[in-house]
């Protein structure tokens, strides 16, 4: 049943000053549209009931809001543009779609669309993921447990834009969280708390109506839409996603490949080429989708072949990749040298002492007087030295080659008959790298080899790599001359208030009604 009236589910910070009355404020509402199944829901139960849930009659104050990634399914595409958009057009729904400008911020946000009377959902905008993830040779990756393609392409996009719609005037802004998950609710609500707070005001208020107001699951979820628009509908996430399993069943999610052959040998081909530039990187960890496509070869047997067929066909290139393993921090290095350090090593375990000085004074290359003072020692004994940790791995790649893929081959092989370069598959991937350099035990350490793989993987390294290469390897710069520059990596700043946003119709731009400030 249907609550008359919600309040938050996690509490808000107060804004500074009283907040006008009600009657002064018209606060619009913006539904974060996934095209998937939740928050196709919440749109309907919107539309059917939108009193129940604080909305005017007219539903005046609805925007729907939808992040263009440029990889979505073809078929939930299909699915919205001939079931759900009809709707919003007979209701007048404001509809916008919002998309990255470039892989820079400061690119910013491009409307695509923006109407009372939408007539399709954009397959993508002028920067997609994957142009992003081909140019860096990787495939989508959690960062200290996160989503990085989905805070990119999807929120860092719609804070953008409500930024630039809203300015300082707050807004109720609905996520379709089903009721199990309840968890992913708390965890936003908890960063949108500190973003008020560090406003100093109420930015937006976080509303799950699936959660607060109707409890529904994922099953109740998917019923009610079958139930409404007459077909199920799917998950709706990208087609590169590495959270495939977690978006859809794993039969699920191969029978969606083997439905669009096309974006299954493009998945494919992103995959081969991350794997060639890292072996450990695939779309599952260290395990790849290939593989796992070859587990049923009878019911994936077009999908291989088609990339297979694309693969020989593809402009193919030969990167040099240089690879630093750098020291990582360790409890002991944060012991005795705080919050900072900029050379880890092999630490003590305990505190200098008068006795460690004596014995551990010879050999080591330190400024007079130093040795003394400083908290650790080279650890020439294993008592006292502490655990090693990994810490950064810096990359880099420089293309050497291009051309065909058999030019490509035979272009490695060619440059694996110099002396002390090694030819050999990957142990899961089976692609053949000439290696001449390994890495070795601890840390710092370094590898290097030559590797063909699909064309268009941008060469680039960061400021100091090669000073640091010389360091740890003794070898100065490439082995092979690169055949393009170096690529300048974008520096990427992550504030919303001064993010261009610009109409690719500017006509188009419905304005805001019933908003004063």
């Amino acid at each position: 049943m249907v609550a008359a009236a919600q309040t938050a589910l996690f509490p808000l910070p107060e804004p500074p000053a009283a907040p006008p009355a009600p009657s002064s404020v018209k606060q619009h509402t913006v539904l974060s549209y996934g095209l998937g199944g939740d928050s196709t829901a919440i749109l309907l139960r919107f539309l059917a009931e939108p009193a129940a849930y604080g909305l005017e009659p007219d539903l005046s104050d609805l925007i729907v809001l939808h992040a263009v990634t440029g990889d979505e399914w073809a078929d939930s595409l299909s699915y919205v543009e001939r079931l759900v958009l009809p709707l919003l057009a007979a209701r007048k729904i404001r509809t916008v779609q919002v998309a990255r400008g470039g892989r820079r911020d400061a690119d910013g946000v491009v409307v695509l669309d923006d109407t009372r009377t939408p007539q399709r959902i954009w397959a993508a905008g002028p920067w997609r993921l994957s142009a992003e993830l081909r140019a860096a040779g990787t495939v989508p990756q959690m960062a200290a447990g996160r989503r990085t393609c989905s805070i990119r392409y999807k929120g860092w996009v719609l804070d953008a834009w409500a930024a630039f719609e809203f300015g300082t005037a707050p807004f109720r802004r609905v996520i379709g969280y089903h009721a199990g998950e309840r968890a992913r609710a708390e965890k936003d609500t908890a960063i949108q708390t500190e973003i008020n707070a560090a406003a100093g005001r109420v930015v937006c208020e976080p509303y799950y109506p699936l959660i607060e107001t109707d409890g529904m699951d994922r099953a109740a979820v998917e019923a009610y839409v079958h139930a409404r628009l007459g077909a199920k509908i799917r998950k709706s996430y990208c087609s590169m996603c590495p959270f495939s399993v977690s978006c859809a069943a794993r039969e699920r999610h191969e029978e969606r490949l083997r439905e669009h052959p096309e974006a299954a040998s493009a998945v494919l081909m992103l995959e081969y080429t991350s794997q060639a530039l890292n072996e450990k990187v695939a779309l599952y960890g260290e395990r790849s989708l290939y593989q796992q496509l070859a587990e049923d070869i009878p019911s994936n047997d077009d999908v291989l072949t088609r990339f297979e067929r694309d693969l020989d066909r593809a402009p193919f290139a030969v990167y040099e990749v240089r690879r630093l393993y750098l020291p990582g921090r360790t409890k002991d290095c944060r012991t005795w040298h705080g919050d900072r350090c900029a050379s880890p090593r092999w630490w003590c375990r305990e505190k200098r002492t008068a006795k460690c000085r004596r014995e551990h004074r010879a050999g080591i290359d330190l400024p007079s007087g130093w040795l003394d003072t400083a908290p650790w020692c080279e650890g020439h004994r294993k008592t006292c030295r502490g655990e090693q940790a990994k810490g950064q791995a810096w990359r880099s790649v420089q293309v050497v080659f291009e051309g065909a893929r058999q030019e490509a081959d035979l272009a490695l092989l060619r440059g694996g008959r110099g002396k002390g370069v090694r030819i050999r598959p990957g142990r899961s991937s089976y692609i053949q790298r000439a290696h001449y350099l390994d890495a070795g035990e601890g840390y710092p350490s370094a590898d290097a080899y030559l590797v063909a793989a699909p064309a268009g993987v941008e060469p680039k390294q960061r400021a100091g790599f090669e000073a640091k290469w010389t360091q740890v390897t003794g070898l100065a710069g490439t082995r092979w001359a690169p055949i393009r520059p170096l690529t300048q990596a974008p520096v990427q700043r992550r504030s919303t208030s001064s993010v261009p946003v610009r109409h690719m119709h500017p006509e188009q731009h419905v304005p805001l009604v019933g908003l004063t400030t």
